[in-house]
């Protein structure tokens, strides 16, 4: 069993953050290893939200539940928000109890901070729940609210794994310093990297202070505008982490927008382009002639199709 466990999201009146920890851990069969991608943005004509996981980080043959909520959302676009994350629901009541048969429930959770046109902020979840006579493993999809009030609002931070129970009891020192961050974010009076850099630090904080070693010293922390937001800004970005500094290492997070799925799309396109770059930084100049027909070629090959199954 490999678990990862450490997520926390906040809103904001104009975007969502969310924060992930990178390390999967195996128990005392082998040591962890700190390269999980927990994060999976989805995109739909009526709302924008960042996939989390906390949970089991791969299953037996290698594969992270952000490759498979990736091809379980491609191929379906023009579908609202809400309906596509209960067919992820759905497949994961479907798939992912045969990978959890021998552990205890409520250790793995799928969180969904988003904006959703016309309702406004939403926090959803897709939990797992053990039946105890039986040990039947299922899901259930829930929007939460702050109160029993038909359109209440969504609460605003969400936490998940060893490491969010650890920053939950440590609320009162950093809840009301990034919210106050935040609000001052979207007068755009902090940067992006303000914002990031102090969710970075409350994974760093959680590594040191969670002493069963399962929150990595590696992060990701993402951020997306609201839809119907400001248009001075941009829609979002990424920022990896190594401790409080920055991690180099170039990478994506998957993204699923209207059913397509744009990080294998990048990836083409990049695989591509980058021989162009690379004799371009070296010499400072090239004939810049990608082979477009190949690009084409490629992108035209990659499965277009849901595939629930979870490898």
């Amino acid at each position: 069993m490999l678990l990862v466990t450490l997520i926390l999201s906040v809103h904001s009146r104009e975007s969502i953050w969310l924060l992930a920890d990178r390390r999967l851990s195996f128990g005392r069969a082998r040591p962890p290893i700190d390269d999980a991608m927990k994060i999976v943005e989805l995109r739909t004509e009526d709302g924008v939200g960042l996939i989390a996981y906390a949970g089991l980080g791969a299953t037996s043959r290698g594969t992270q539940p952000s490759e498979w909520i990736s091809a379980v959302l491609r191929g379906r676009g023009g579908l609202g928000f809400e309906r596509t994350l209960g067919l992820l629901s759905d497949a994961s009541n479907a798939q992912l109890p045969r990978h959890l048969y021998s552990t205890p429930g409520g250790q793995h959770f799928i969180v969904i901070p988003a904006f959703v046109r016309g309702i406004g902020r939403r926090f959803y979840s897709i939990d797992n729940v053990v039946e105890r006579s039986t040990r039947r493993h299922w899901y259930r999809f829930t929007s939460w609210q702050t109160d029993s009030n038909p359109g209440s609002p969504a609460p605003r931070v969400g936490l998940a794994g060893s490491g969010g129970m650890y920053l939950l009891s440590k609320r009162n020192d950093w809840m009301r310093p990034l919210f106050r961050l935040v609000k001052a974010h979207d007068k755009g009076r902090a940067s992006d990297l303000a914002v990031a850099n102090y969710l970075a630090g409350l994974n760093h904080d959680a590594h040191h202070a969670v002493t069963d070693g399962t929150v990595g010293p590696r992060a990701v922390v993402a951020w997306r505008r609201r839809l119907d937001g400001r248009q001075d800004r941009s829609a979002g970005g990424h920022q990896f982490y190594l401790g409080n500094e920055y991690d180099r290492a170039p990478q994506t997070i998957p993204a699923i927008v209207n059913g397509l799925d744009l990080q294998a799309i990048v990836n083409i396109m990049t695989q591509g382009l980058q021989p162009h770059f690379e004799a371009f930084r070296a010499t400072g100049y090239t004939e810049f002639n990608p082979d477009l027909t190949e690009i084409d070629r490629r992108i035209s090959s990659l499965p277009s199709d849901p595939d629930e199954k979870l490898r």
